[in-house]
C-alpha cells in the first residue's frame, strides 16, 4: 500500500484491488446510480462492511470459558418449579401460534 498523505488526521494509503471485470462493470454502474466516483463508493461500501465485521467479531464471540458454561447449562438445565410454571403460563396469555 502506498502512503498518498494525510486526511482526517490520519493516513491515507493507497490499496490497488483487482476486480473481474463483470464486478467492476457493476461498481461503475452503482456508484453513477449514487453520484460517486468508483473509489469513494467502495469506500463507502467496504468501509461499512468492515465495521459490521468488527462490530459482529467484538458481539458475537466469547471466550472458551463462556462457552463452556453456556454448555454446561444446556447439558443439565434447572428442574422446573412453580415460579417457572407460572411464567410459561403467563407468556402463553399473549402468545399466539400460527399454523
Amino acid at each position: 500500500m502506498k502512503t498518498l498523505g494525510r486526511k482526517s488526521g490520519g493516513k491515507v494509503v493507497r490499496v490497488n484491488p483487482r476486480f473481474p471485470e463483470s464486478t467492476a462493470k457493476r461498481l461503475k454502474e452503482a456508484s453513477a446510480i449514487r453520484g460517486q466516483s468508483v473509489a469513494a463508493f467502495v469506500l463507502e461500501v467496504v468501509s461499512r462492511e468492515a465495521e459490521r465485521v468488527l462490530e459482529e467479531e467484538k458481539y458475537w464471540n466469547m471466550s472458551i470459558e463462556a462457552a463452556e458454561k453456556i454448555q454446561r447449562m444446556l447439558a443439565k438445565p434447572p428442574a422446573v418449579n412453580a415460579a417457572a410454571r407460572k411464567a410459561a403460563k403467563d407468556l402463553a396469555a399473549h402468545v399466539r401460534i400460527r399454523s
